[in-house]
């Protein structure tokens, strides 16, 4: 998406075509000549936004945005269609939606670059910092811990997370119900508070610092952990949500303290053990396969063969 054009978002909204209210939505046309269409709804409730953004793009796009409210609110992104990336340079951050997922941020930052798909269609919520705030608890460590960096206006980030069907029916009904008026801005209103629930539940612990441990010592707990549970099925969404660390701190801090990636770690670990295994010959090489999370024995093998340079039969 780097090399897609990139303009202001100014200069999309310059072509916009209609804008009307629509029973409390205020909904936006634009219709690029160059660059193609892209509608918005939004419905304002005072501490709560809601927009649904749907574009149909002539080709990928970078698009600017210097948003001066970015640090007033907390700030859910969800994408139901279409590959989005936010890019925040003050932080160094690339934060990349792909469909049905989410993720939920709080940036103090006023300028940043979204890489659309041709298509794509994207819910955004935001809320006003101090009125999150009191949709947390001080009960619990991680949420206690989250007003805490919200009030001192310290950045979070929670990382990718798929969207539950719970999620995807909320998130449907905001922008369907038959009512009106009052009612309808009502029942609006606790749907959102029910997604943001749903979605802190999910993500159980956002990107909050360990204040027992130092950095290095939480990755090495991260590959301690990892060296015990090689053999299981692990995924970086499992581990985001095991560790309570975004999913980009752990890919770029992890690279950082041990020279590799998690995924070709958990890789060396099994070949090591299907080492000892061929050693030991008590199991067939399709036997060993298996054991070491390879459905193929040939898939196995010729993984084998490039990670020691010779194929299992031989060692």
């Amino acid at each position: 998406m780097t090399k897609a054009p990139t303009v202001s978002f100014e200069e999309f909204s310059a072509y916009t075509v209609t804008q009307s209210a629509e029973d409390g939505l205020v909904v936006c046309k634009r219709h690029h000549p160059q660059w193609g269409m892209w509608q918005e709804r939004m419905l304002d409730l005072g501490y709560i936004r809601i927009y649904e953004h749907v574009a149909r793009l002539n080709n990928p796009l970078n698009v600017d945005f210097s948003n001066t409210d970015s640090g007033k609110f907390v700030h859910h992104c969800i994408s139901l269609d279409g590959k989005i990336g936010a890019h925040f340079q003050e932080r160094d951050l690339d934060a990349i939606l792909t469909p049905q997922s989410y993720h939920h941020l709080f940036l103090p930052f006023r300028d940043y670059r979204l890489s659309l798909a041709t298509e794509f269609t994207n819910i955004h919520v935001e809320v006003l910092r101090e009125k999150y705030t009191e949709l947390l608890s001080d009960n619990e460590s991680w949420s206690a811990e989250l007003k805490t960096r919200l009030a001192h206006y310290d950045t979070y980030y929670t990382g990718k997370v798929t969207l539950t069907p719970e999620m995807v029916r909320i998130i449907h009904s905001v922008f369907s119900s038959s009512l009106s008026g009052s009612l309808k801005k009502l029942l609006i209103e606790a749907r959102i508070q029910e997604l943001i629930a749903l979605q802190l539940d999910r993500t159980i612990q956002p990107e909050l610092p360990v204040r027992q441990k130092s950095n290095r010592d939480q990755f090495i707990h991260i590959r301690e952990y990892l060296d015990q549970t090689f053999l299981e099925a692990h995924s970086l969404g499992s581990l985001v949500r095991h560790f309570g660390i975004n999913e980009y701190a752990l890919k770029k801090g992890f690279r950082e303290h041990f020279n590799t990636t998690v995924f070709d770690y958990l890789l060396n670990k099994r070949m090591e053990h299907a080492c000892e295994l061929l050693r030991s010959r008590t199991k067939t090489i399709e036997e060993i396969s298996s054991m070491v999370g390879y459905k193929y024995p040939n898939h196995f093998s010729a993984a084998f063969k490039k990670h020691f340079g010779i194929n299992p039969s031989q060692w």
